[in-house]
């Protein structure tokens, strides 16, 4: 009797694991199936060339492009980035409005790093495919028309005579953290935010005016051909990327 139990529970257990086998098994070939097939290279990238829309509808209008050289060996890659930008076409409407005769350019250097070692994104990770941690350098430099600031006694300040030519400089060091989404193997989109410490400072030719140190900025600088001094400088974008 009880060996007859035993021989139904085995073969119980045996059309159990049986049928959860077959259901697995079947699983698996419909996602392999239904899986979207990953995108293949037939050679590693090592230049990346970039436009960044994401500058070209900030406050300064800029239309900004560059590259990104990933040599074959280490783990580092270098980009750099050159735009120009002109108030009248700005997308900030009281930029536009204030200074429409704005200039702007901006260069970017940075070297990268890719996150190779780091298990279990190692697969992922490769350059120039995937996250990446940045050291960056912005320079901004703006000339702009703009009326002066003159000091009367008693700390009286009036508007003077104007409008003067107004040079205006913005360097930063950021910390970035990025991502490369692959879509083809001829288009990625290149995700990143940082953040660091900025400078700031303007002259002018017309006068010859005292620049004075504000306060540590958290905000925006001010863009005055006054003042000088340091700010919180935050980056965040989108660039389109054809690598080669």
């Amino acid at each position: 009797m009880i060996s007859r139990t035993l021989l139904s529970l085995f073969l119980f257990l045996a059309v159990i694991l049986s049928a959860e086998a077959q259901f697995m098994s079947q699983t698996a070939d419909e996602y392999e199936t239904s899986r979207k097939k990953p995108v293949s290279f037939s050679h590693q990238p090592f230049l990346l060339l970039k436009i960044t829309p994401s500058a070209f509808i900030g406050r300064d209008n800029v239309f900004q492009y560059g590259v990104e050289l990933a040599p074959p060996f280490g783990k580092f890659s270098f980009g750099f980035d050159y735009g120009r930008g002109k108030g009248s076409k700005s997308f900030n409407k009281k930029q536009k409005t204030n200074h429409p005769e704005q200039e702007t350019r901006i260069l970017r250097g940075e070297i990268r790093g890719y996150f190779s070692d780091w298990y279990p994104f190692y697969a992922l990770d490769k350059k120039p495919f995937g996250r990446y941690y940045a050291l960056e350098y912005v320079q901004k430099d703006i000339k702009y028309g703009g009326t002066p600031i003159i000091d009367l006694y008693g700390g009286t300040q009036v508007e003077g005579l104007g409008p003067v030519d107004v040079n205006y400089v913005e360097r930063a060091l950021h910390v970035k953290f990025g991502n490369h989404f692959i879509i083809t193997q001829f288009f990625f989109i290149d995700a990143y935010a940082g953040i660091g410490i900025g400078k700031y400072s303007g002259t002018q030719t017309t006068y010859d005016l005292e620049q004075v140190k504000n306060k540590f900025a958290f905000g925006k600088p001010p863009r005055d051909l006054t003042s000088k001094g340091l700010f919180l400088s935050k980056t965040a974008g989108v660039r389109l990327c054809l690598p080669i």
